[in-house]
């Protein structure tokens, strides 16, 4: 009954978000996808996020992981816009979990011209966000917070400002189905030049569910998982919901193949990845078609150590 509970709160929350059009604001490096394994599943990952990028995604899901890990990830996306990100999870005791991600993004040099023409000069953008979280378990629940140091300049012009995100995580049917729902960049900026910019508050709320493992069957060997994952977020400023959907399939504990869709995204619809996973090693590439008219593709490279 207390598993049931659950479930209807988060198919409350999934219906108060309803899809309506409009226009992104601000700061959106921050909605950019850290990790491969996530962008090739459409960025589905609020339910079953359990590593160093759920600094990221979720903050719960640092409480879920069995293991310690950082990663290092690599964004390549529009006119070769580079993101870098760094993340690691370390175990807090039986029930916790300790996170820290920083992300950079350089955008390079940009012409700068007032009116048509030759360029005046150039010019150039960065941003960081610097997170620290915290998951835990309660009970059956697993809930978790993250602070943000963010910093953004663009030409001579410079703000800095913070954000939290929280999220919880709860794995009900023998972990079978996996619920979770986080909320995102809760925060101010101060003043770029004349006004602060608007940070892009963000809520998520999904479900992953894991319907067969095939064993070997002399030795139990894994030779095939599956994942289907769901998931709706809510963009607060420019009022804009998607859907995200993903596909993953791992076979012999080694190779994974994944898939995912986005709609209402002016740049991606489908996502496709690739994963190797060794026992203390795992390399995760995600390949993202983007729509007609945005230099593309985007690529995104993520390497992991597990320890």
């Amino acid at each position: 009954m207390k598993h049931l509970r659950w479930i209807c709160l988060f198919f409350l929350t999934m219906a108060a978000v309803l899809p309506v059009q409009g226009q992104e604001t601000g700061l959106n490096f921050l909605r950019i996808g850290a990790n491969a394994s996530a962008s090739a599943m459409g960025d589905a990952q609020v339910a079953s996020s359990r590593d160093a990028f759920s600094t990221y995604w979720n903050p719960a899901g640092l409480a879920r992981a069995s293991s310690n890990s950082a990663s290092f990830s690599h964004r390549i996306w529009i006119g070769d816009l580079r993101t870098y990100d760094v993340a690691a999870r370390f175990g807090v005791g039986r029930k916790g979990g300790l996170g820290l991600a920083i992300t950079a993004t350089d955008s390079g040099d940009l012409e700068a011209r007032e009116v048509p023409g030759d360029p005046e000069g150039f010019f150039s953008a960065q941003f960081i966000s610097i997170g620290l979280s915290y998951g835990r378990q309660i009970g059956p629940l697993h809930v978790g917070v993250t602070a943000k140091y963010l910093s953004e300049q663009i030409f001579e012009n410079e703000a800095t400002g913070y954000a939290f995100d929280a999220g919880v995580q709860l794995g009900v049917l023998r972990d079978l189905v996996r619920v979770g729902a986080a909320i995102q960049n809760l925060g101010e900026m101060s003043k770029l030049e004349r006004e602060a910019t608007e940070l892009p508050r963000t809520l998520r709320a999904g479900l992953a569910v894991f319907p067969f493992h095939v064993l070997a069957e002399d030795d139990g060997t894994a030779l095939l998982d599956v994942m289907l994952a769901m998931e709706v977020s809510h963009l607060f400023p420019g009022e804009i919901t998607r859907l995200h959907a993903g596909l993953g399939l791992t076979v012999l504990d080694l190779i994974v193949a994944r898939a995912g869709f986005i709609t209402n995204d002016e740049l991606r619809d489908f996502t496709f990845g690739v994963g190797l996973h060794t026992e203390t090693l795992i390399f995760d590439y995600a390949y993202l078609p983007f729509e007609g008219g945005f230099e593309g593709p985007g690529h995104v490279l993520t390497l992991t150590y597990v320890w």
